[in-house]
């Protein structure tokens, strides 16, 4: 009976793991977002790409890509720091060109394979749409569909929000997908990123 009781107790007080999680980080780095009032350098990826490689825990699997002329989106799914920051690096060589940030979305999500871990999307980006080949409620629809929570990473301009403001569709988005939407300066963009890896993993 004694042993019985010990073995309760140590069940009720041993502490739970944490949950693992599978991420794409999307970073838009067209000409809007790294020209538009932000200095234009590899940081705008390197950053929050830190920020999660720091957040990483074991089990976990992560994947990294950029959006402008190109979009990159490493088809490896990346389980340490090191080969986080290693993608980063070499996805910052390019920046500029439109924003297709839509489609990217729409690729991000089919890298997410079903699975046990907590499954989600991390967008930096400024919101500003050019050059996609899908529109934004077939991709929304897409990712509610999938049950994929996009958590919105977006910079504040000085001056404030141009009108139309792209800000109001990247909350949409947040909102429809379960996700959350924060807007940043930019020295606090990494802790923007390590706050919805936390969120997404405590779900």
């Amino acid at each position: 009976m004694i042993a019985l009781l010990l073995i309760a107790l140590f069940a009720v007080s041993a502490p739970q793991t944490a949950a693992s999680v599978d991420v794409v980080l999307l970073v838009d780095v067209s000409d809007s977002f790294t020209i538009g009032g932000f200095t234009r350098d590899k940081a705008m990826v390197t950053a929050p790409a830190g920020a999660l490689a720091d957040a990483i825990q074991r089990g976990d699997r992560v994947r990294i890509g950029t959006f402008g002329s190109t979009l990159a989106l490493d088809d490896r799914a990346l389980e340490d720091a090191a080969a986080v920051r290693d993608a980063a690096a070499a996805l910052a060589e390019h920046l500029g060109g439109p924003s297709p940030v839509w489609d990217a979305l729409d690729a991000a999500g089919k890298a997410l394979e079903p699975g046990n871990r907590r499954r989600g999307i991390i967008l930096v980006t400024d919101g500003r749409a050019t050059g996609n080949r899908l529109g934004f409620e077939e991709v929304l629809a897409k990712l509610k569909a999938a049950h994929l929570p996009v958590f919105v990473v977006s910079l504040d301009k000085a001056g404030g929000r141009p009108i139309p403001d792209p800000g109001a569709r990247l909350e949409q988005l947040a909102q429809q997908t379960g996700g959350v939407c924060f807007f940043v300066e930019r020295k606090a963009l990494p802790a923007a990123v390590t706050r919805a890896v936390a969120t997404l993993r405590a779900r």
